[in-house]
C-alpha cells in the first residue's frame, strides 16, 4: 500500500490599484517530500477569470474540484483588492 503524504495548493489573486490594472494570480502547490514547490503567475484583466484560471489548475494537480476564495483586503470602495484561498490534502508518496 502507498505511503500517504501532505501536499498544500495556495492561491493569491491581487488587484493592480492603477487605473485599467490587471489581475494578479500566483498559486503554489507543494508535496510534503519535494524541496522545489510548482508555482506560477498569470495577470487577467477580471477577477472572474482569474478565478476559473485558478480552479482549473486546482483541478489538474489535486484531487479536489474547487478552492474557496476568502477576500482579505478591499479598496474605499469596498470593492475587492486581494483574495487568497488554501486547501492541504493527502497523495501518495
Amino acid at each position: 500500500m502507498a505511503r500517504k503524504v501532505s501536499a498544500s495548493f495556495k492561491a493569491t489573486i491581487t488587484k493592480n490599484q492603477v487605473k485599467g490594472g490587471a489581475w494578479l494570480v500566483e498559486y503554489e502547490y507543494q508535496v510534503e517530500t519535494t524541496t522545489n514547490p510548482v508555482s506560477e503567475i498569470q495577470a487577467w484583466s477580471n477577477a472572474s477569470a482569474s478565478k476559473r484560471w485558478i480552479k482549473e489548475k486546482v483541478q489538474e494537480l489535486t484531487p479536489r474540484k474547487s478552492l474557496k476564495m476568502l477576500v482579505t483586503s478591499t479598496d474605499l470602495n469596498g470593492k475587492p483588492t486581494k483574495i487568497v484561498g488554501e486547501i492541504t490534502f493527502k497523495v501518495d508518496a
